[in-house]
Order: C-alpha cells, then structure tokens, then sequence
C-alpha cells in the first residue's frame, strides 16, 4: 500500500509539472504572438516609408538633372529635408530573447515551432549589416543637403509634430555647382540602392512575420 501511495503520489506530481510546463509554454506562445503582432505593424510602416523614401530619392535625381532645379526649389527642399531620416527595423523580441538566455526553449516541445522562431529571429541579423552601410550614406548626404539648402527655410517647414511642410514660395537652391550636383547625384543613386534593398528585405521579413504568426497561432490553437 505504502508503495501504491508513493507511486501514485510521484505520478501525480509529474502529471502536474508536466501541466505546469504546458501552461507555461502556452503563455510564452502567446507572448511570442504578441511580439510578433508589433512586429507586422512595424514593418508595415516601415515599408510604406520606404517606398515613399525611393519617390523622394527619384524627385531629387529629377529635379537636378533638369535644365534648371530652381524651378522645382520648393519640392527640392521639401524632399532633401526628409532625406536623412532614418526607417530603422527593431524588432520586437522580447520573448525570444528570454526564452534563450532562460533555458526555457525547452519547453517548447514541438521542433518544428522552435525551428521557426529561431530562423526568424536569425534572419535580423543581415539587416544589420545595410543599416550599418546606409548610415554612413546619410551622413555624407545630409553635409551635401547643406550646401544646397538654406537652414532658414528649413526652420519655416518645420512643425510641432515630427512631419515638415512645404516652404512657401519657391526657394531657390544656394549652388548649381555642377561638380557638387554630380557629387550628390552619385550619392543619391548609392542611398536609393541601399533603400531598394531594405525595401525588399523589410516586405520579406513581413511576409515571414504574418506567416510565423498564422502558424504559431494555429499550432497552438491561440485564435
């Protein structure tokens, strides 16, 4: 009898780590759904800015190769003045950052879950490696944009929020230096190449965040 109770009494407590683990997986699960609800929202924007970054970009390179820029001043600074601005991805991981450094990866049971988020966590670290690179082209550009442009009516299209408006009138730009012009046009066609990449790297880590999403939620049954 004694032997039955211990028995009886060590299955139930392993039944009941065992319940406890499950819990714990499922609420980790759902935290990892949560990271990654942020994630596509992120990105979503993210994608939206850059495309509208690459007609920025096209407007400048059309706008000096014209016969005469002055006449589309007020676009050029409009556009310049949100050149610099950086679109940066960091991504939302939370869970998986503390389900690594913890140990508790293993209470993910099913390998094919665990080899999902571990790929998508991977995969961030080539973006690292452009953003790295396109920081170094704004910075060049951004010393460019001040030769070409007048601080003052920059303060004038400044707003309360974080968005700028178009200077009124049509601003004319402080140098036609065609060594300068080329200069830029050469660097405008480096960021507009590094953009395109990080356009299409941000819509690919979308579509893996949304398809990560549908599977983990469906695995799990989180609906």
């Amino acid at each position: 009898m004694l032997f039955l109770a211990v028995t009886l009494g060590f299955f139930v407590e392993n039944q009941r780590e065992h319940y406890i683990e499950h819990q714990r997986e499922s609420q980790f699960m759902r935290s990892y759904c949560n990271d990654l609800r942020k994630d596509i929202n992120l990105l979503d924007s993210l994608v939206r800015k850059r495309e509208e970054r690459k007609i920025q970009i096209d407007s400048l390179n059309f706008i000096l190769r014209s016969p005469d820029p002055d006449l589309y001043g007020g676009q050029f600074y409009y556009y310049a003045r949100y050149l610099p601005r950086p679109y940066v991805y960091i991504p939302n991981d939370a869970t998986i950052q503390q389900l690594k450094s913890s140990g508790n990866l293993r209470l993910i049971r099913k390998q094919q879950v665990v080899d999902t988020i571990l790929a998508y966590d991977q995969q961030f670290r080539f973006i690292e490696t452009i953003r790295i690179r396109e920081d170094q082209l704004i910075f060049r550009v951004f010393n460019m944009i001040n030769q070409f442009c007048d601080p003052a009516v920059f303060d004038e299209m400044n707003m309360l929020d974080i968005e700028f408006i178009h200077p009124s009138g049509n601003p004319k730009l402080l140098t036609k230096d065609n060594k300068l012009k080329q200069q830029f046009l050469s660097e405008l066609q480096y960021l507009r190449t590094v953009n395109l990449g990080e356009l299409g790297w941000f819509k690919k880590r979308l579509d893996w965040a949304q398809k990560t999403f549908s599977f983990i939620e469906k695995e799990y049954h989180l609906q």
